[in-house]
């Protein structure tokens, strides 16, 4: 391509002084907490047939609705409340299934005209990508999508360079469109790990990953894996009622630590990932030493000389690195 094209496109990227970007549309809470909010996508993930569907139509239902459910609440951009589901999974029975769910957990007859569903089971990954950039050319009005599961929009999800570009077009259709996206996406049964490559793409660039399991007494938990822009939610533990006719919401007895009373030594994975994230969050970011103590003291909320500590500690465990102008980046691979 000819530089000079090159560099016309590079400056419509610009950073533009005096401008104040709008204030950020969160279109996903859970409790509250922002979880998904405008040009951003999360994951939905957990083993097969862990519960993942359950959430997720749930979490639709509660944009079709003025109530949130099980403390969820998605809602639509104004003028804009389209949401769009994309299923590529669920046989026709299954689907209608789903769909029913939904008109049952939102208490409506009948799905409203702004909610559209589309069964692509049949179709291979291009089909399914070509699809769904065409509704949202032709429906500008839809600001969020769903899709049921993202394994289905790619042939391998361990080859590398193939998942880095289904990331990629994740990120390209909700910064183009100005939509929010919802992807449900399986994990392996090694530790509960979104599967291969994608699983680690799509988790390192997620807004929110969310894990969904089911445990021994049958009943579904919702908890949050990777949060960038939330201390976290209680996890969410609901189980079918046969008196009631529906999901209902438990009490789980988890109460969510402080970590402040907490030496970094006791984080779990999840909380260290989170806080790298937190500074991380644009891609290929470097900061000096002095930022980064800075940058560690204000996400996690510690003194100087403990941030420093801390610093150390993400060096040793090799989850930053320094380049030759002895500048920080992510050096995480798959955390």
């Amino acid at each position: 391509m000819d530089p000079q094209v090159i560099y016309k496109e590079l400056q419509k990227n610009a950073y533009r002084r005096g401008y104040d970007p709008p204030q950020e549309q969160i279109l996903l809470t859970i409790q509250g907490e922002n979880i998904l909010s405008m040009q951003n996508y999360c994951i939905i993930s957990g083993l097969p047939k862990s519960g993942k569907s359950t959430f997720t139509t749930s979490i639709v239902a509660s944009g079709l609705n003025t109530f949130d459910i099980f403390g969820m609440k998605l809602q639509c951009l104004p003028g804009r409340n389209c949401i769009c589901y994309i299923d590529t999974e669920s046989s026709e029975y299954d689907f209608y299934k789903h769909m029913g769910r939904i008109k049952n957990v939102a208490n409506l007859n009948e799905l409203p005209i702004n909610f559209d569903s589309f069964c692509l089971r049949k179709e291979d990954p291009i089909n399914i990508k070509n699809m769904i950039n065409s509704y949202l050319q032709f429906n500008p009005n839809c600001s969020i999508i769903i899709i049921d599961g993202l394994l289905d929009i790619c042939l391998n999800y361990n080859d590398e360079i193939e998942c880095r570009k289904v990331v990629s077009w994740i990120k390209e259709i909700c910064t183009i469109n100005n939509i929010v996206l919802i992807g449900i996406l399986h994990t392996g049964k090694n530790e509960g790990k979104t599967l291969g490559h994608l699983g680690s793409n799509t988790d390192r660039w997620a807004q929110s990953t969310l894990s969904v399991k089911k445990t021994e007494t049958g009943t579904f938990i919702l908890e949050p894996k990777f949060l960038r822009s939330s201390a976290g939610f209680k996890p969410i533990e609901i189980e079918y009622s046969k008196e009631q006719n529906k999901f209902i919401e438990i009490s789980t007895g988890v109460i969510v630590e402080d970590k402040k009373n907490k030496h970094f030594t006791e984080y779990t994975d999840n909380d260290h990932n989170n806080i790298l994230n937190a500074i991380f969050k644009i891609d290929n970011c470097l900061f000096s030493y002095d930022d980064l103590i800075t940058l560690i003291s204000i996400h996690d909320k510690r003194g100087i000389n403990q941030s420093k500590t801390y610093l150390k500690y993400f060096k040793e465990k090799n989850f930053i690195n320094k380049d030759q102008n002895n500048k920080y980046y992510d050096n995480r691979k798959s955390f």
